[in-house]
């Protein structure tokens, strides 16, 4: 396979299947598997980030979950089988008997109302993916094998939300042993600590932050146990060292890995380079403060990032170009005609500039622009690690001098990359959205609802035409109409231009050829319990 790779037409299903023969449990040795940057949280109720999905999703447990590699089948996994009332309303789960938490205790019913009520009351940047479609009242417990949902609304894409690691099932007993629930705040020890809550087919052992991390196979497992013992994660922020690990045969599997440096790896005689497509998005989060505030320095800004140099020189053609919330492929994509996307041209952004009264400090072209003693620029976090986001930023910096704007980087660990965009001590993120489920609700409430885009991105966007049309598009059921609705919802994006649309991402995963069992759905972290090396 060439740098350029090759974009796979993306559609609902994204099946990739590398050996997956019969291996019988009892497999012992040890994989390691590389992340791009430290996961944030362990705990279901408050993470929200790719690294901490992975965590959770191959410690915790879900009522279901999906077939595989296919994206538009559900599967049992707590819930042996389920049932939707005829209005939609009410979703009854037959939960297994066998099913027990990493401390041998039963998991029940009870578990489950006390899983979804905590993750209402922590009220937490997840959150909302529940409280869209739930309240406190909605999860009745019928028996301690059978628990009924009573939605607040229909919701078209109800089972797609309970396949998040938002609606992971927890030891409550565990839970409340150390520290219990508070309204409105995150839970210290459950962020670092798995300690028995959780019921996948992993624990996690033992987490040394900027170190490490290491999980062990839970052999009480109630499903298919994990085939390999021991799953190692350092911590490794440095992509130069990571490519040296993989080559060296020291590192056996990094998905995500950043399209700038595909290239260190092609050649390898112990690599296999994969490049499925998938739904993830790459954007930036303008803070709609400061200068930011003003529409047209947004658009501005959104006219002098490079956009086809980031896709050919960044991501090394691995990728093609976003132009607003929802992904090509998904349904409620429109492509946009030339005059509704973003291009770069300095011309027009100085323009833009010139109108809104943002003067040049000296001759045109010279140092930075300013307004009312206010100097026109921001501060971004780019993640440490992630080199195609810093890559990014340093483009986009570099073009954003020609129009007399003054961007400031500033790197930062993953950990802590969020939170310090949502306690707003920044202006904007390099950043991006993996799907939670696969349909556009997740995409446009997620990132363009006024009160999660400042919850998740900090952003403070707000836009009562916006989140009007969001609220009607989740209900309707006409299909032509929901379709129109996120036209709408698209064309607003790009007139406010709150966030910087970039890219929609391969996943490039690099895997030592000793390794079997990896699988590919585009909404789902990978999963650790089908991986073994041979030999």
């Amino acid at each position: 396979m060439g740098r350029k790779g090759n974009w796979l037409v993306l559609g609902l299903v994204v099946s990739l299947v590398i050996g997956m023969a019969s291996v019988g449990f009892g497999a012992t040795g040890k994989l390691v598997y590389l992340f791009y940057g430290e996961p944030g949280e362990a705990d279901p109720a408050t993470a929200y980030d790719m690294r901490s999905s992975t965590l959770i999703n191959n410690v915790y447990d879900r009522l279901l979950t999906y077939e595989g590699s296919d994206a538009t089948k559900f599967a049992p996994m707590l819930a042996e089988r389920w049932e939707v009332s005829a209005d939609g309303k009410t979703i009854t789960f037959h939960l297994r008997k066998d099913a027990t938490f990493h401390d041998g205790s039963a998991l029940t019913a009870e578990d489950v109302r006390y899983s979804f009520n905590r993750v209402l009351t922590m009220n937490q940047p997840p959150s909302w993916m529940l409280s869209q479609m739930m309240n406190q009242d909605s999860t009745v417990v019928v028996d301690p094998y059978t628990v009924e949902i009573h939605l607040t609304q229909a919701y078209a894409a109800a089972l797609g939300v309970l396949t998040h690691t938002v609606a992971s099932i927890v030891n409550s007993a565990v839970v409340e042993a150390n520290g219990g629930i508070v309204a409105d705040q995150e839970s210290t020890w459950m962020n670092q600590n798995e300690g028995g809550a959780g019921s996948g087919p992993y624990m996690l052992k033992e987490w040394i932050p900027a170190e490490r991390l290491t999980f062990e196979r839970f052999d009480g497992y109630w499903g298919k146990k994990a085939i390999t013992k021991t799953i190692e994660c350092p911590i490794v922020p440095e992509v130069g060292t990571r490519v040296l690990m993989l080559r060296a045969g020291d590192a056996d599997v990094h998905d995500q890995f950043p399209e700038t440096n595909v290239a260190d790896l092609e050649g390898a005689p112990n690599l296999t380079i994969l490049t499925p497509a998938t739904f993830n998005i790459d954007f930036i989060a303008l803070g709609c403060r400061g200068p930011m505030a003003e529409q047209a320095v947004r658009q501005a800004v959104s006219y002098a990032f490079p956009y086809a140099m980031a896709l050919e020189f960044v991501y090394n053609g691995l990728a093609i170009r976003s132009t607003g919330p929802i992904p090509s492929g998904m349904f409620g994509y429109v492509d946009p005609a030339a005059g509704g996307r973003y291009d770069y041209n300095i011309v027009k952004a100085n323009q833009l500039l010139d109108a809104a009264g943002w003067k040049w400090a000296g001759a045109a072209g010279e140092g930075y622009r300013a307004k009312d003693g206010v100097e026109l620029g921001m501060e971004v976090l780019a993640p440490i690690g992630e080199e195609v986001k810093m890559q990014e930023a340093l483009l986009w910096q570099d073009s954003l001098r020609q129009i007399g704007f003054n961007l400031k980087i500033r790197e930062i660990v993953y950990a802590m990359m969020y939170r310090t965009v949502r306690n707003h001590d920044t202006d904007g993120i390099m950043s991006g959205w993996l799907p939670d489920y696969a349909d556009p609700d997740n995409y446009v409430d997620a990132i363009c609802n006024s009160g999660n885009a400042d919850a998740i991105y900090g952003n403070q966007y707000n836009s009562p035409a916006m989140d009007a049309l969001i609220l009607q598009a989740k209900s309707e059921i006409d299909v032509a109409k929901r379709a129109d609705l996120y036209r709408q919802i698209q064309e607003i994006s790009f007139q406010d231009a709150p966030y910087i649309w970039v890219s929609q991402r391969s996943n490039v995963v690099i895997l030592n050829n000793a390794v079997k069992g990896f699988y590919y759905n585009p909404i789902l972290p990978i999963d650790f319990s089908t991986l073994y090396k041979e030999g």
